[in-house]
Formats: structure tokens, C-alpha cells, sequence
């Protein structure tokens, strides 16, 4: 799960799809919707795994978890959302852009975005979800390693990715794009451990 004390998204990736079902093809993981972002806390590192058919908790390494995972169904949470719904959320993603002709040779790259710029893309990408945002924090996360190439010389090199977290308030503005966008994922990266979004109601004032 780690390398070189870096998060090893792929690994991690490959130790979650045991939760969904077998003989999914070659896009399981877009065919179970199998999302993931992993936490640390002050009980270590927390896994918050999510998909849309019951998971195969039972198929997870014996030691890949301390006890027996939580569970839980968040079907009738999304399917509640209604236009005007306050929200709290969070999501950790990999905010990038797709590099033009002034790049150079570097045109048709992925950069990844920081600062104002990554604050910029993540107020499009929740609007275009379906959100309209009232706060938005953002913490730069640390890298996420993904899949393993081998470069010009034979050697194995891994990639890795940008990670922002971005958590605050929100509005439903459109609650079938939220709910999409929950089921979904957002962004790239998700086979890493990138684009969970996680919402829950904030309850009304004297409700």
C-alpha cells in the first residue's frame, strides 16, 4: 500500500475491486462504479470505499483491515437530495488541464493545477455536478503513485498524481447531476483513489 512512504493508489486499487464482482470485463471498475479515498486519521489509515452493487467484504485480503469493515447503504441519502439542499462536502481530486500550443513540446500534456488555478477548476467542475458553491477550502494532499510503465531504458517507473482536497458547503442546484456525480466520481484519477465525492445534509436551522 505504500512505496517509498508515498501512497500506492494502484495497489490500493487492486486490493478495493476485490470488493466487486467478478467477470466484469476490462472497465470493472467503471461498471461497478468503484470509487475510494483514503484518509489518515488518529486511528491510522481509514479506506472509504464506495460502489453501486453490494460489496464482497468477505473477499478483501485478511489483512487489509483491523476488524470488520462499516458498511453502509447511501442510496436513500442521495436519492433525498431535492433542489436547495444545504450540503457539507468533501473530495480529494486531481484538478488538471490538457496543455495547448504554447506548451511547446510539452503540448497535449496533463499539468496539474495549484493554488487560485485548482480553486478555479474545482468551482467549474462543482457547478457543472450540479452544485453551486458557498465555501470551498482546498489543501494540497500529498502525491498519489498510480500505474507502473516501463520507461526508454527497461526500467520500471510509476506515475503519480496532483492531489487537492476540497471540503466546505454547498447548495443542490441540480440533484440529478449530484447524484450522478456522487455515483460517478469526478475528475481524473479515480482508478487512484481521486473524485469520491462525499456529501451529507446540513440540517435547517430550528428543524
Amino acid at each position: 500500500m505504500w512505496s517509498r512512504g508515498t501512497l500506492d493508489g494502484g495497489a490500493l486499487h487492486r486490493d478495493i475491486m476485490r470488493l466487486a464482482p467478478d467477470a466484469l470485463g476490462n472497465q470493472a471498475r467503471k461498471e461497478a462504479n468503484v470509487l475510494f479515498r483514503a484518509e489518515h486519521t488518529q486511528r491510522g489509515l481509514q479506506v472509504l470505499a464506495q460502489l453501486s452493487c453490494a460489496p464482497r467484504v468477505d473477499n478483501l485480503a485478511p489483512d487489509f483491515a483491523h476488524g470488520t469493515p462499516e458498511c453502509r447503504n447511501i442510496e436513500s441519502l442521495v436519492s433525498s437530495m431535492h433542489s436547495g439542499t444545504r450540503v457539507r462536502y468533501r473530495i480529494d481530486a486531481n484538478p488538471t488541464k490538457r496543455l495547448g500550443n504554447s506548451a511547446g513540446d510539452k503540448k497535449g500534456r496533463l499539468a496539474v493545477l495549484h493554488g487560485a488555478d485548482a480553486a478555479e477548476w474545482w468551482h467549474r467542475r462543482a457547478a457543472e455536478s450540479g452544485l453551486e458553491l458557498l465555501s470551498a477550502t482546498a489543501s494540497a494532499m500529498p502525491d498519489i503513485l498510480g500505474s507502473r510503465n516501463r520507461d526508454r531504458r527497461g526500467r520500471c517507473r510509476a506515475t503519480s498524481h496532483g492531489v487537492t482536497r476540497f471540503e466546505g458547503f454547498a447548495v443542490v442546484a441540480d440533484p440529478g447531476k449530484v447524484r450522478s456525480a456522487v455515483v460517478e466520481g469526478i475528475g481524473r484519477a479515480r482508478t487512484y483513489g481521486c473524485g469520491l465525492l462525499s456529501i451529507v445534509p446540513v440540517p435547517t436551522s430550528g428543524g
